[in-house]
């Protein structure tokens, strides 16, 4: 996951307001109209365009060797002899659709500075910038004296553009999970944690891909939406929004993402979900609630379905809470 990004704003101040305000004397840039830029972004429009529909089929297809894996002293052995679980479904997903969110996605860090004179003019402009930038999957995080902010992507927005678009790929998903357990040795319906663990099984079965910036120039916290994550794989965060996505799709389960931070200051994210725990799950509590915690960043490397268990989380993070991390309730 790419680090939070701290956006600088409201770098471009005359110095006659600095000084009116205390602010300290700043360099004046030489343009007349320092907030072209921001005027003209206010402008832009506020929603993806219409894009003329571009259907693809996409089949995916992944193994599962949680029936012959068992667990002593907290070590995983899996017996060669008995066959992993196979899945398959097939998936329509809308590419111009996609392409188009994905541009949508995002702000310019030139275009949300601004400049004002007044503490009435600052706060106008920053009602402004904060509805703009919510129709484009994003937010600012104030600092505690306001002088700054941190950029930072909008997951609801993410995940309430592409719920209805994903909500068929997820019934396929239980209905092959359905399936698979009916003709499994020991015959047997699905609980809610099998239907949370079939999703978790299906993002795993997406490349992790790290994210590079497109050359549009604007900043998406190193995320892919949603059903770009489908098309080309992602990282941690965005795989993260993908897989809430498909659980909030049918309202398989109550969902939070949770964003933690390294000793080193870079991030992660993990998946909470809220179903039963099973003895050894890392979970996370949130507002009376136990969530246990998914690595979406995880993928099957070895194509065996030796996949990381619902409720693991890497070994690098089980301290995140002794640093900074942040909950978010996914409708």
């Amino acid at each position: 996951m790419t680090p939070r990004r701290s956006a600088r704003l409201h770098l471009r101040i005359a110095a006659a307001a600095a000084t009116a305000l205390g602010l300290g004397s700043m360099s004046v840039p030489q343009d007349a109209d320092y907030n072209a830029t921001f005027n003209a972004w206010l402008l832009t429009p506020n929603a993806p365009a219409d894009a003329t529909p571009k259907i693809i089929r996409r089949s995916y297809e992944w193994l599962d060797a949680t029936p012959a894996i068992t667990r002593r002293d907290g070590v995983r052995y899996r017996d060669g002899a008995i066959a992993p679980w196979k899945f398959s479904i097939t998936a329509s997903i809308d590419e111009a659709q996609a392409q188009a969110i994905e541009r949508h996605f995002g702000a310019s860090l030139d275009a949300i500075q601004f400049a004002f004179t007044s503490e009435e003019e600052k706060r106008k402009c920053q009602r402004l910038e904060n509805a703009k930038l919510a129709h484009h999957g994003m937010r600012i995080e104030p600092s505690a004296d306001g002088s700054f902010g941190v950029l930072e992507a909008d997951y609801q927005w993410l995940v309430d553009g592409c719920k209805q678009s994903v909500a068929p790929i997820a019934a396929s998903i239980l209905k092959e999970t359905d399936r698979v357990l009916k003709e499994s040795h020991a015959p047997r319906l699905a609980t809610t944690r099998d239907k949370v663990a079939a999703i978790f099984r299906f993002i795993q079965s997406i490349p992790y891909e790290s994210v590079d910036d497109l050359p549009d120039g604007k900043d998406r916290c190193g995320m892919r939406t949603p059903l770009v994550t489908l098309l080309k794989g992602g990282d941690c965060d965005s795989k993260s929004a993908l897989m809430a996505a498909l659980l909030r799709s049918g309202t398989i389960a109550d969902v939070v993402i949770v964003t933690l931070q390294a000793r080193d200051g870079s991030g992660h994210a993990l998946v909470g979900v809220r179903v039963e725990a099973a003895s050894g799950d890392e979970t996370v509590a949130h507002k009376g609630s136990t969530y246990v915690l998914a690595e979406a960043a995880s993928a099957d490397a070895g194509k065996d379905g030796n996949l990381a268990d619902l409720g693991e989380i890497g070994e690098e993070w089980k301290d995140f809470r002794t640093r900074p991390f942040e909950i978010t309730p996914i409708k």
